[in-house]
């Protein structure tokens, strides 16, 4: 019974991971989406020289940034790391201006909605793939 109980719970398993490492993202705003948790996803770019970002909510859908926090830690292609606040950008998004002197490596976007957090890890160095999105977890 043990057993059987254990590959039942293997097999559970291996399709709930299959799932999570191989569905598709929307991208609303043309940039990566990375889920946060099972509230949020939140959607990350750069665009004419700005780290673009978006909260999502679980169906991908755009959230309003009305009373959002959002910051940024971001890694330079030297190593160097810094934390940013980003601004409102509409009523839906949050910037903030790259400094056109430097590489860009990675971000750590934490979003703070009320009493609920959403971070995701996004990789500023990456081409996006051949249909203009990037897809990823």
């Amino acid at each position: 019974m043990k057993k059987m109980y254990f590959t039942m719970l293997l097999a559970a398993l291996a399709t709930f991971s299959s799932y999570a490492q191989d569905h598709k993202h929307g991208s609303p705003h043309g940039g990566t989406v990375k889920s946060s948790g099972t509230e949020f996803h939140i959607e990350a770019g750069v665009k004419d020289g700005m780290l673009m970002v978006y909260l999502l909510d679980a169906k991908e859908k755009s959230m309003k940034n009305d009373g959002v926090k959002a910051t940024a830690l971001i890694q330079t292609a030297d190593g160097q790391t810094s934390t940013v606040t980003l601004i409102p950008s509409g009523k839906e998004g949050f910037m903030y201006t790259l400094e056109k002197s430097k590489k860009y490596n990675k971000a750590i976007v934490t979003l703070v909605i009320g009493s609920k957090t959403a971070s995701a890890t996004f990789d500023l160095a990456a081409k996006p793939a051949e249909d203009g999105h990037k897809h990823q977890h």
